[in-house]
């Protein structure tokens, strides 16, 4: 094994570390800007302003959610026409979860029980990681 590799994998490891923390400094620093400048620009009627070759302006998205619980929204869409945006999900990470909760063989895989031994594929990954010691 080559120390130099480890050696550079943990500088690069430590050095991205350091990123993300600037990163996340930066993005909080946007959020307080963020706030100030939508409230003043919205008091103002303000859309857009031009500074230094940029503009920044006010953009609106509208979201949707469920109000009543997810099963009446499932109704009222069915009702509406719109039964097309209806379908099962599974989540992927949850699924994970409770696979890692079942009992494992010999070889530390899960013991799928029943129908799930068919419909679950059950995969490794592999990766390095780095922490201090």
């Amino acid at each position: 094994m080559d120390n130099r590799k480890i050696k550079k994998y943990v500088e690069l490891a430590d050095k991205k570390k350091r990123a993300e923390a600037n990163i996340d400094e930066i993005k909080q620093q946007m959020k307080v800007l963020e706030e100030y400048l939508l409230d003043n620009m919205m008091k103002a009627g303000q859309q857009s302003a031009n500074l230094d070759g940029h503009t920044v302006y006010v953009h609106r998205q509208l979201w949707a959610s469920a109000a009543n619980g997810a099963e009446a929204l499932h109704e009222a869409l069915e009702q509406t026409g719109h039964g097309e945006l209806v379908e099962p999900k599974v989540n992927s990470q949850r699924l994970s979860a409770l696979v890692r909760e079942f009992e494992q063989d010999e070889e530390g895989m899960p013991i799928l029980p029943g129908a799930l031994k068919e419909a679950v594929k059950v995969s490794e990954k592999y990766s390095v990681r780095v922490r201090k010691s």
